[in-house]
């Protein structure tokens, strides 16, 4: 299973390599290590134009994930964005939060009914129970993952969904699943 991770660049750092160390023993594999890599600074020099190319990596990434894993301890704008990008992608959320020095965003509360988006706190002193935290999170995640799959139907049903698709401006599986 592969996973994208993010957070805000002022966030610990020590913990987020923790965080790739359990999911790899877990047997999930990262799109990308770039919240171990990048600064605030790398961020502050860059040009519209590699804002934009970043922006669009982002988005690889997510579509290439089987689920996201989210630090939001400490709030930025950038996460949200993020988030909610993969969220609507339909991508199982694991959001975790250090809570002996944040908190949940008032926002991502009343996401926690969703099926998809689980919110996880954890102890930077006791990172221990964080690996636990994110096996059970894990194997959650994995249960929520949609599964894709091809069928054949015939040319008349295939206009059929053509119409509802036009007239409903929908995509024709959204509306198979509905």
């Amino acid at each position: 299973m592969k996973f994208h991770f993010f957070s805000s660049l002022e966030g610990d750092k020590i913990v987020f390599q923790k965080i790739f160390e359990y999911l790899k023993s877990m047997d999930c594999e990262p799109v990308t290590e770039h919240p171990l890599e990048r600064t605030i600074n790398d961020v502050k020099s860059e040009t519209p134009e590699e804002s934009e190319k970043y922006t669009h990596k982002m988005a690889d990434w997510i579509n290439h994930s089987d689920f996201i894993v989210v630090d939001v301890t400490v709030p930025d704008v950038s996460i949200g964005y993020e988030m909610m990008y993969a969220i609507e992608k339909g991508k199982p959320a694991i959001i975790l939060y250090d809570d002996t020095k944040g908190y949940v965003p008032y926002t991502l509360k009343g996401m926690s009914a969703s099926e998809k988006v689980h919110i996880y706190s954890y102890h930077s002193d006791n990172l221990a129970d964080l690996k636990k935290t994110l096996q059970f999170a894990v194997d959650d995640a994995k249960s929520q993952m949609d599964v894709r799959f091809n069928f054949f139907v015939s040319p008349k049903i295939v206009s059929y969904l053509d119409w509802i698709a036009k007239k409903r401006k929908m995509p024709r599986a959204v509306y198979l699943y509905i």
